[in-house]
């Protein structure tokens, strides 16, 4: 069983035609919708094993703060399969091995909702600095959401 941890990235510039969408940075927003992220995370007492975010500076910002905040040792690792064009079965091959761990997964819409829906079949959209919390079993494909906040409700 694994614990999946899906968080969308915080809030970033806007993007600006002819430049780069992979070097857009947080704002202070995004930065605060992350803070609030990891101290859900704290509240709940969740242990992080491993950490995944898309390359692009907005995902890798966004978990860089999740982790600075948790004090999570973990090496941030950027894979492919996190970017925001990908297909979900990319990713979920990627963790089909993983076994006994908690992963925090942080990327884009409307990946990450693509990747919800090829593990749950249920349709979950969520917006900037929202998290998806769920447990799967890559064996037999079996998974169960445990929880599902947005900034809205972290603010208060």
């Amino acid at each position: 069983m694994i614990n999946l941890i899906f968080v969308r990235h915080g809030s970033a510039e806007p993007s600006v035609e002819g430049e780069s969408d992979e070097a857009r940075k947080l704002v202070k927003r995004g930065i605060k919708q992350m803070k609030r992220v990891a101290e859900l995370l704290d509240d709940i007492n969740v242990t992080v094993d491993r950490v995944f975010s898309s390359r692009f500076l907005r995902a890798y910002q966004s978990a860089d703060v999740i982790c600075d905040e948790l004090k999570i040792d973990a090496k941030i690792e950027t894979i492919p399969e996190l970017e925001p064009e990908r297909k979900p079965l990319d990713f979920i091959n990627r963790i089909k091995e993983f076994d006994n761990l908690t992963c925090l997964v942080v990327s884009h819409e409307p990946l990450i909702s693509a990747i919800l829906k090829a593990i749950t079949g249920a349709n979950i959209e969520i917006s900037k600095g929202s998290l998806v919390q769920l447990d799967y079993e890559p064996s037999d494909g079996g998974s169960l959401v445990k929880l599902i906040i947005d900034q809205k409700v972290l603010q208060r």
